[in-house]
């Protein structure tokens, strides 16, 4: 086994050597013996490298971790320490190199086929979080591998079990669940570095990045915990850093954590604006759809993708060849989200062989059994999609079942949100033109962006535009909120209104209070929020009964309701969120409630909507 370069960086033109050690009951150097060393750049052709004798001392703390591997009191074998001098290259370069050796007898081994990158130390720093480089170094050499652990364990008394837990895993994957990630598109302007996801916490402290990228994260391994998901988050938030998450790591089957529950735990889905998903497991379970995820990831309908005109981008279209993950899509409208519904069961009916295949990986490292045919008819997200959302939870009906489930609070609020501005947030920054593949952003202290596409697989179309994003990301800015405009008659406001006009000025935000007397002057405002219902005093019902069906009015009066954002009431880009209690108190209450809901993630809803709308 070779060394590869801390966080799989060097600097420009920086030479690298590589140390490796070679075990053999017989000997490598007479007859048939050899050893070689390979290298190439930039996925050109291969080349020698001279490989070196390396004395003992030489790398005294990288000798030494080497040679603590042998355990046992006998060892019968030869053993030899050699070198490879790798060439310096400018940023934007990934550079590969691997060890082939050939024993007396004619037997061949090989070493993983490693990778590093040539960064740039002048850009921005990226912190890269992508196990998959390691795990693809693995799975190029990956039976030549297993082999080696195998006599290792049986006759040589080497410790390689840290390397075998890597490899193990990716004997229970098919090969094309695992891609080359082209990282040398972002290190000729970034300065990158990769860590694993246990070595996230640290790197940011110690790197201190402008932005993370979470690379397609979706086996249990590469998995992160609710404590690191927190400490990213705070960092995000106090750093202002930009976050970019791709693919699978939204992966529930795999990593349920990732998308978090409906006690509302940290979570990435939080983080990303998609807080919605966080209601698929406790869905799963009260409409016995047990084998079913929300999301889905590998799936490719082989359309381009769309730019829009928002964010990074100024429009245009690209070939994409990387699959894409689904199950976001019910944060789309119905109409939308029904066109992605088609085109990914047309491609789960035409690849039914791979989406066994996937089950069967899924179930062999998870031991879990998914149905991953009826995971891509999308029936979470359509339940998701045609949900309810009221005072206490949301309701959720399939197959005949009706379930009324709770969730906490401040989780309920953004879901309510969330909700009601489909369309609007998160935005939607580019598609593929039948919605099955996405970039989805998030704005406010942190900007986020999801890209349900593994861009970082592509070719130099993805590429540029995963570079686009990480820009876009990077150039955080501080949105400008729009004056939330409160109405309210005198007895509702005295009640709890000016305490939630106080507690909405805590969070940054400009506040008016208008009456039904001159309302009309503030009607078009970007957002409102109405205190008291259908018959409130004062002229307030009025304006409630126009933003309110009649059956809304109805469930308002019986106390069976009282909570509702609707958006586009009295102009276009607006929200409009009504507060109302059969009477006085429960609309009190219900303010109350509301309160309790608010947090800094309920206000990067609202930040994103602004822009969205700007």
């Amino acid at each position: 086994m070779g060394n590869v370069p801390k966080d799989f960086v060097v600097g420009p033109y920086e030479e690298f050597t590589v140390y490796f050690y070679i075990a053999d009951d017989f000997g490598v150097t007479v007859g048939e013996g050899k050893v070689e060393a390979y290298y190439r750049v930039n996925d050109g052709d291969w080349k020698q490298a001279y490989v070196k004798k390396a004395a003992a001392g030489e790398n005294w703390s990288l000798y030494q971790s080497i040679i603590r591997r042998f355990y046992g009191e006998s060892q019968d074998f030869y053993v030899f320490y050699r070198k490879i001098n790798l060439p310096g290259a400018p940023p934007g370069s990934r550079i590969e190199f691997k060890i082939v050796v050939t024993d007396v007898e004619g037997h061949v081994s090989y070493s993983p086929v490693y990778s590093y990158y040539v960064a740039n130390p002048d850009g921005p720093k990226v912190l890269i979080v992508d196990p998959s480089v390691e795990a693809m170094a693995f799975q190029k050499s990956l039976d030549s591998l297993m082999a080696q652990f195998n006599v290792s364990r049986s006759f040589y008394h080497y410790n390689l079990s840290d390397f075998e837990a890597v490899a193990k895993p990716l004997t229970r994957l098919k090969p094309w669940m695992l891609s080359d990630h082209h990282w040398e598109g972002l290190a000729k302007y970034y300065n990158i570095k990769i860590v694993s996801p246990d070595e996230l916490v640290n790197a940011l402290q110690s790197f201190q990045p402008q932005a993370v990228i979470l690379s397609n994260l979706w086996l249990p391994d590469w998995g992160l915990s609710e404590d690191q998901i927190s400490v990213l988050g705070d960092y995000l938030e106090t750093h202002h850093a930009g976050l970019v998450v791709t693919a699978g790591t939204l992966f529930d089957a795999t990593n349920p954590q990732h998308v978090g529950g409906t006690e509302d735990p940290p979570s990435l889905a939080k983080l990303l604006g998609l807080d919605s998903l966080a209601i698929a497991d406790a869905a799963r379970g009260e409409l016995n759809l047990t084998q079913a995820s929300v999301m889905v990831p590998y799936v490719n309908t082989g359309y381009s993708l769309m730019l829009s005109d928002r964010g990074p981008f100024n429009g245009g279209t690209i070939d994409v060849s990387t699959y894409s993950t689904v199950g976001w899509q019910c944060v789309l409208s119905p109409t939308h989200f029904g066109m992605a519904k088609r085109s990914v069961s047309r491609f789960a009916s035409e690849n039914s062989l791979r989406m066994r295949e996937m089950g069967e990986s899924v179930k062999n490292i998870t031991g879990v059994q998914f149905n991953f045919s009826l995971s891509a008819s999308m029936v979470l997200p359509g339940i998701l999609s045609s949900m309810d959302v009221t005072d206490r939870g949301v309701v959720m009906g399939y197959n005949g079942m009706v379930a009324e489930i709770p969730i906490e609070r401040k989780l309920l609020e953004r879901v309510r949100l969330l909700h009601a501005l489909r369309g609007y947030v998160p935005m939607l920054l580019a598609r593929t033109s039948d919605y099955s593949g996405g970039i989805l952003a998030t704005d406010g202290n942190y900007r986020a962006v999801y890209s349900s596409l593994e861009l970082e697989a592509g070719s130099e179309g993805e590429l540029s535009v995963l570079r686009e994003l990480v820009d876009w990301t990077l150039n955080y800015r501080p949105v400008q909120m729009p004056e939330v405009v409160i109405l309210s008659n005198d007895i509702d406001w005295g009640i709890k209104g000016n305490l939630l006009a106080s507690q909405l000025g805590a969070f940054g935000l400009s506040v008016k209070r208008a009456t039904a007397d001159d309302f009309e002057a503030y009607r078009d405002s970007r957002i409102i929020i109405i205190l008291g219902g259908p018959d409130a005093y004062d002229g307030v019902g009025g304006y409630v009964m126009q933003v309110l069906t009649p059956g809304e009015q109805s469930a308002v009066r019986n106390g069976e309701r009282g909570m509702f954002v609707k958006t586009n009431v009295w102009a276009e880009g607006q929200v409009v969120i009504v507060l109302a209690g059969q009477d006085r108190w429960a609309t009190g209450g219900k303010i109350r409630d509301y309160m309790n809901g608010i947090d800094g993630s309920y206000l990067r809803i609202l930040a994103t909507f602004s822009v969205s709308v700007s």
